[in-house]
């Protein structure tokens, strides 16, 4: 019966299991960072934990401060996109008469998923982990986890799941989800070529990102959607 009733948690809560694993990860990563094959960066006068690993990773990949200013750019948009999502649930809001079950619980959901990014972003500025491989405007900054990394994996999968539950889209979500995806993860590979960052950097970005992700799959699986379209999902849609 024990073994039985594990399995059943498991199977139900997977999703939670996984992020959990992830966020684990991502703790043990700080910690080698801290702990092992400690060097000075002579570019930067800062210490770099897994050095060898990230010296040799940066001597490969170089600089390109095209794509820099790329991510930059492409940040900017994932922070837009976001902004929208909010103005969408606020008028929602508004116009459910101040009812926020009507307005929709996946909206609290994601704000909370937004809420994680912004606090992890602030906690990792005053919480130093590791300075960039390159002084930018003379400056040491700080960049573990790669914030550009996170903002554009979160904001971009989560869009892509709110916009195929909110329309009820007949889609595959595959499919409807592979733009997002995409462009999730070309900004995160064109972070770490631009070299503005160690690869831990980016590591640590995608492995708190998907932490989060799971961690926002598994609670807005458990609210009610409202539709946006002529037909209102009275289940929550199945995980995907």
């Amino acid at each position: 019966m024990a073994d039985k009733n594990g399995t059943c948690f498991c199977k139900k809560n997977w999703k939670l299991l996984v992020g959990a694993a992830f966020l684990v990860l991502f703790v043990l990563l700080i910690v080698l960072l801290k702990t092992v094959d400690v060097e000075l960066d002579p570019n930067t006068d800062r210490e770099i934990g897994l050095s060898s690993l990230n010296f040799a990773a940066r001597d490969a990949i170089g600089e390109r401060f095209g794509l820099y200013d790329l991510t930059e750019y492409l940040g900017y948009f994932a922070i837009l996109a976001a902004v929208c999502f909010a103005v969408w649930a606020i008028v929602r809001f508004f116009f459910a008469r101040f009812d926020l079950r009507k307005t929709g619980l996946d909206f609290v959901v994601l704000a909370g998923l937004y809420a994680a990014v912004v606090l992890f972003y602030v906690l990792f500025e005053f919480l130093v982990i590791n300075y960039r491989p390159v002084l930018l405007d003379g400056k040491a900054e700080a960049s573990f986890p790669s914030s550009h990394t996170m903002l554009a994996i979160t904001v971009f999968v989560s869009a892509a799941r709110i916009l195929y539950r909110r329309f009820n889209l007949r889609v595959s979500p595959v499919l409807f989800s592979l733009p997002f995806y995409l462009l999730a993860a070309f900004v995160t590979v064109a972070r770490l070529l631009s070299g503005v960052h160690w690869l831990t950097d980016i590591v640590g970005g995608v492995l708190l990102s998907a932490a989060l992700l799971f961690l926002f799959s598994f609670f807005s699986d458990r609210v009610k959607v409202e539709t946006d379209d002529k037909e209102e999902t009275e289940e929550p849609a199945p995980a995907e």
